[in-house]
């Protein structure tokens, strides 16, 4: 069975990006397109929708504002221009967020995020992949399971073979390797900013050249990571 989507953007060339997107892939159809949320709301009714590629920003009713309007809101896919947003998608449980202008290669990952969720067969063990579809991280480490909030996370260790969690209340260490975790953590999200740290983006408060502060720790720019990771910080208005 065919999965039936509808995408929602007031830009005609995004839409334009996602409808050649999908045209690639036999198993997606597209049985709607809308230049708002009044529109959608519109073919949300007269239609059986399973996934809906989304833009935030949109005259009158944004995007998230739509989404929090629906009583049984199909599978979503947000398409964004602003990384800002990310943390409020993630929280109304989203398939993935995509950064305009959207590469294929980044669209298949979502659509294989939404396939894999369909599917059912995320684990929650660590050492496979963590749930895709919200903000909660439910990693096994041996016996014990621990669901970490991304909302929480100041900032995440490598020591060795293990991962410090350092969160709001608490910190905590697990057996993982940080290349393993940075793979499934949302890129939009966070960052790797050195081999020893990941950092999540909207919690940096200063940049400098050398470091970023988040709360009262001040945590290393590595030399190999530091184009990257001050090119991204940058974009949220930080100079240096």
């Amino acid at each position: 069975m065919k999965t039936k989507c509808l995408i929602v953007d007031d830009e005609p060339l995004s839409i334009k990006l996602i409808r050649n997107h999908l045209s690639n892939l036999d198993d997606f159809i597209i049985v709607g397109e809308a230049r708002n949320a009044m529109d959608a709301l519109t073919i949300l009714e007269k239609n059986q929708v399973d996934l809906v590629f989304l833009d935030i920003n949109m005259p009158k009713i944004s995007g998230i504002e739509l989404l929090k309007s629906l009583q049984k809101p199909p599978q979503v896919i947000i398409i964004s221009a602003h990384k800002e947003y990310a943390i409020d998608g993630f929280e109304l449980n989203v398939i993935d967020y995509l950064l305009k202008p959207i590469s294929f290669d980044r669209f298949l990952k979502a659509i294989n995020k939404y396939k894999s969720f369909k599917q059912n067969t995320v684990t929650k063990n660590i050492q496979t992949n963590y749930p895709e579809v919200n903000n909660i991280l439910s990693i096994k480490d041996n016996k014990k399971v621990y669901n970490i909030k991304l909302n929480d996370i100041q900032f995440i260790e490598s020591m060795r073979e293990y991962v410090k969690f350092h969160l709001d209340e608490e910190t905590i260490v697990i057996k993982c390797a940080l290349s393993k975790l940075e793979e499934n953590l949302p890129a939009e999200l966070f960052i790797r900013i050195h081999k020893s740290f990941i950092i999540p983006i909207n919690k940096v408060k200063v940049l400098s050249a050398t470091y970023v502060e988040i709360g009262k720790k001040k945590i290393p720019i590595g030399r190999n990571y530091k184009s990257f990771a001050i090119k991204t910080i940058s974009n949220l208005g930080f100079t240096i």
